[in-house]
């Protein structure tokens, strides 16, 4: 699904004429195992749900013409940005978004068996009947005002004490399942609490074997020794599917030797066939190799260091939708 064709399957969710509706659950940690529970809500409360929903992925996708979207493994350090989730492994914690989608049938939360305070999340599901999307919102301690706060509410003209814990819901999501499509707002939450730091390192491995097998270095080791960095392992994470792996050795090493930035800071062994990484500058620029970074100007006839790019392919085909 790319930008064009995300923007479009929302255009039916902001359809008044479409009938959509929204129902909520309570993600729950309960004894280590988590569960979902429906939340039975009055019918005003739950439209103006919907509606401040609505109003979010309005402002987020449909009026923000600067938004940036692209695939989770090609992360990098651009702002306003929302990622497609386009790794094979999926963090465990979210497959509850399915789970919601193919059974929406949840036992009710009930105040005398659950409690507010082994919540974890929000789902919310929108749309028709078999055609819902739903989101994600992870919930913080702070958004649970608990009675012993001595809170006041008011009441007519007086102020009174409330008498429940509270919970405060704002119109903002961490993730979206639309059409089989896990769309993440939020890389901060993903990392921090659904182990998504443990499927970049796994990705990272992977990408090693690859190095390994296009028999690029002469130690695998001087790649493995820096990937248990999270920074590093990004990085080789992001290049797994780098066409540079695709390129024949020799021409990856006569590319080094003439190359102003690369050539005398990347070492080769005694017979010159695979590259030696002694040093760290030269395991830093290789990574920078790998990720393509190194372009040329066909116009100037100038190198070029490119942190963050765009395939001119991808961004074609983008003006033409």
């Amino acid at each position: 699904m790319n930008r064009e064709q995300l923007l479009t399957r929302l255009t039916y969710f902001l359809d008044p004429q479409n009938g959509i509706g929204a129902a909520l659950y309570f993600v729950l940690n309960q004894d280590g195992e988590t569960i979902i529970r429906f939340a039975d809500i009055e019918d005003e409360a739950k439209q103006e749900l919907k509606e401040r929903f609505l109003e979010y992925v309005t402002d987020k996708f449909i009026n923000n013409e600067e938004l940036h979207y692209q695939n989770i493994s090609d992360a990098d350090d651009r702002k306003n940005v929302v990622y497609k989730y386009d790794i094979e492994e999926r963090p465990e914690g979210l497959n509850i978004l399915d789970d919601i989608l193919l059974n929406e049938a949840q036992p009710y939360f009930r105040f005398n068996q659950d409690s507010f305070a082994d919540l974890q999340g929000y789902i919310i599901t929108i749309g028709t009947e078999g055609n819902k999307m739903a989101l994600y919102k992870k919930h913080h301690p702070v958004n649970l005002l608990k009675r012993d706060r001595f809170l006041l509410i008011p009441s007519n003209q007086r102020l009174v004490k409330l008498q429940d814990d509270a919970i405060a819901i704002d119109r903002s999501f961490d993730f979206m399942l639309i059409d089989d499509n896990l769309i993440v707002l939020k890389l901060n939450i993903l990392e921090r609490f659904f182990g998504f730091e443990d499927v970049i390192r796994n990705q990272a491995q992977n990408t090693i074997g690859l190095i390994e097998a296009n028999e690029l270095l002469e130690d695998i080791e001087q790649i493995n020794d820096i990937a248990q960095s999270m920074t590093t392992a990004r990085k080789l994470m992001k290049i797994r599917n780098s066409p540079v792996l695709n390129v024949p050795v020799m021409n990856v090493i006569n590319f080094i030797r003439n190359h102003p930035e690369l050539t005398g800071k990347i070492n080769f062994n005694s017979a010159g066939t695979k590259i030696n990484l002694d040093t760290g500058v030269s395991k830093r620029l290789f990574l920078k190799l790998l990720n393509d970074d190194y372009l040329f100007s066909q116009l100037t006839e100038l190198q070029y260091d490119s942190h963050a790019k765009d395939k001119l392919l991808e961004i074609g085909n983008q003006n033409e939708n």
